[in-house]
């Protein structure tokens, strides 16, 4: 009974081992890296079926088992070690695909094939929208559905009787163009949301250091000053023993209102967690920041202590927020 308990606990063990290497995998490797292998997947394993087709020609064979060996083995070293894959691979699949979508509707008479590609415009376009953005995507796709549609219009597939008609064409280059705006829309939400504090409606640490991190450079670049500031609430614990968490939030959000309502409309408030703040500042030196918080604390809903920090030109988001924290610290202890 002891050695059944041992070696089912070794089992556990060994189970443990292997679902925590592939966790390990999944946490380090990025989503990009994630849908793209996904996607190499896909076209590996319609590459695996395409070689088993009759009557194929010899550069149809060939480009199938190069498909099937870039795909599935680029698919093998993400999901099995981890490989992080660069931004260019993406570019480099939507081109390749562009390309192959090309060969087959124009100069092709597989029939299976021509269709596969026209299905799977709409997946390249919301795959391109996700992760280049609004202006590379929106100018990718249109390069690519009048290539595509060109190919198609002058192949074989489009003729009288054809496979594909004009009104076919046309279908499928809206589809995909709703779905590249479909994914512009998912992915500006997504960024918006996933940068905001829920409670305040400020940026969250996240959102703001990303903010940072871009002003950051922007100043650099240009020789402009830039400042940030650490505000935290005092005593703030207090409220939240005394009159309870709904109180707490109210002040939270009165404060943030008071901060956003009375700076600039280029300052930027955002909120690193519990009752700590950041506000970003550009085109702002140092003493400038500091008048603009002595003139946010005379109108105050609830005190609060701060720290200013200018930007130097080795520093980071963290650095910066790091020193303006320190000088909060030093404005609270006195």
């Amino acid at each position: 009974m002891v050695v059944q308990d041992i070696q089912a606990s070794d089992a556990e063990d060994l189970r443990w081992l292997r679902f925590g290497w592939l966790r390990s995998i999944r946490e380090r490797t990025s989503t990009f890296s994630v849908v793209t292998a996904t996607l190499l997947l896909y076209f590996g394993v319609l590459g695996v079926f395409e070689l088993f087709e009759d009557d194929l020609p010899l550069f149809e064979q060939i480009l199938s088992g190069g498909t099937i060996l870039l795909c599935l083995g680029t698919f093998a070293m993400v999901a099995f070690f981890g490989l992080e894959l660069p931004m260019w691979s993406g570019l480099a699949l939507i081109a390749a695909h562009a390309l192959v979508s090309v060969y087959y509707l124009g100069f092709s008479d597989e029939r299976q094939n021509a269709i596969a590609a026209f299905q799977e415009l709409p997946i390249m376009a919301m795959y391109f929208s996700w992760f280049y953005g609004a202006r590379i995507a929106r100018t990718g796709v249109l390069a690519i559905v009048v290539v595509v549609g060109a190919a198609t219009a002058f192949g074989q597939f489009s003729g009288p009787g054809g496979l594909l008609g004009p009104v076919n064409i046309v279908a499928a280059a809206l589809f995909t163009w709703m779905c590249l705006e479909a994914g512009i829309f998912m992915r500006h939400r997504n960024r918006l949301e996933s940068h905001s504090d829920e409670l305040t409606g400020t940026l969250n640490r996240r959102g703001f250091e990303a903010k940072t991190t871009l002003e950051i450079r922007r100043a650099l670049r240009h020789n402009r000053p830039l400042s940030v500031a650490v505000l935290d609430l005092d005593k703030f614990k207090h409220v939240n023993d005394e009159a309870g968490h709904a109180a707490g939030d109210y002040v939270l959000r009165a404060v943030s209102a008071h901060w956003m309502s009375l700076s600039r409309s280029t300052d930027i408030v955002g909120r690193l967690g519990g009752d700590e703040f950041a506000m970003l500042m550009p085109e702002t030196d140092v003493d400038e920041a500091r008048s603009l918080m002595l003139r946010l604390r005379e109108y105050t809903p609830h005190p609060w202590s701060w720290g200013v920090a200018q930007v130097r030109p080795d520093d980071t988001a963290a650095s910066v927020l790091a020193r303006a924290d320190a000088a909060m610290y030093d404005d609270k202890r006195r």
